[in-house]
């Protein structure tokens, strides 16, 4: 698809004194690369039904913005943007929203920024400081990484791996091989039937009220991070739960917990249905509940 309408209102080579307006066009092919990054105070992607790519916002005083190969003619499967800032209130004004095919594969690197990504099926690949990360769609690849953010994804992913380290995570919708990982913020999973699935945290809490695919595998770790599962009555599981030193609650069937292997710290075996998915649930020093949805 041809673009009628390009407009670059944008100067490149010299700042202006006033705020930027940005509102740059080029058609691509649907599986184009974008990549972003630099100084941006929030991203929005979004996928729309043309094979094209827009760019569109408006950058703080001071700010510039590097197209790259933007301008030569003819459909490209690959565009790089990167924006500078002169200081910290031109960051603030560097807003900006990416428009890409929904096979588009985008990558964002950014410092304390908002991104918001909306319809991708294709691939995603954000990373950040501070601020948050908000994902309402289901791409095949998704890769998140962040110090303080959150992260909230709805629609899950075939593909995901999600890494923070006191920022916390929130994740729904379905997802083959899921792997979130973080040192103290809280991961928290509702109504994700996921195949293979990794949560792993050092001293934040873990909760999950999802679903564990037949015959698929969850494991939940922690060190010192509560560890709580919510299971639907009729799952079939089967689930093996140990803590060193804390303590294990059973609300989901009759069955107690026990001393340990070796005498030390408690476990619990249970098995539910035709126990065609295996959970395995660890922890040194956080207590582990199972429960029910």
């Amino acid at each position: 698809m041809r673009l009628t309408n390009i407009v670059v209102a944008l100067a490149l080579a010299a700042p202006l004194a006033a705020q930027q307006k940005v509102d740059i066009g080029r058609p691509s092919t649907p599986d184009v690369s974008v990549r972003l990054s630099g100084a941006l105070g929030s991203v929005k992607i979004t996928a729309w039904e043309r094979d094209s790519v827009a760019i569109v916002g408006g950058l703080g005083a001071g700010s510039r913005l590097d197209g790259g190969t933007l301008f030569p003619t003819g459909v490209t499967s690959g565009m790089k943007f990167y924006v500078e800032a002169a200081d910290e209130s031109a960051l603030r004004g560097n807003r900006l929203e990416l428009r890409v095919p929904r096979n588009a594969r985008v990558w964002v690197k950014t410092g304390s920024a908002d991104i918001e990504a909306t319809g991708v099926t294709g691939g995603l690949d954000l990373n950040i400081v501070g601020g948050s990360v908000k994902v309402n769609a289901r791409p095949r690849e998704l890769i998140i990484e962040s110090m303080d953010g959150s992260v909230t994804v709805a629609g899950g992913a075939d593909f995901a791996r999600v890494k923070t380290a006191t920022g916390d995570i929130m994740m729904s919708g379905r997802g083959e091989d899921v792997l979130l990982t973080t040192i103290s913020g809280a991961i928290t999973v509702t109504e994700l039937a996921v195949q293979r699935g990794r949560f792993e945290s050092v001293t934040g809490p873990i909760t999950f009220a999802g679903e564990v695919a037949r015959e698929g595998d969850a494991r939940f770790d922690t060190h010192s991070g509560a560890i709580e599962l919510r299971l639907k009555p009729q799952a079939n599981v089967d689930i093996e739960a140990s803590t060193l030193t804390g303590a294990i609650e059973n609300a989901f069937s009759a069955r107690q917990p026990k001393v340990g292997r070796e005498g030390r710290g408690m476990e619990l075996m249970l098995s539910s249905g035709n126990g065609s998915a295996r959970v395995l649930v660890k922890t040194f020093k956080g207590n582990v509940r199972i429960g029910k949805q």
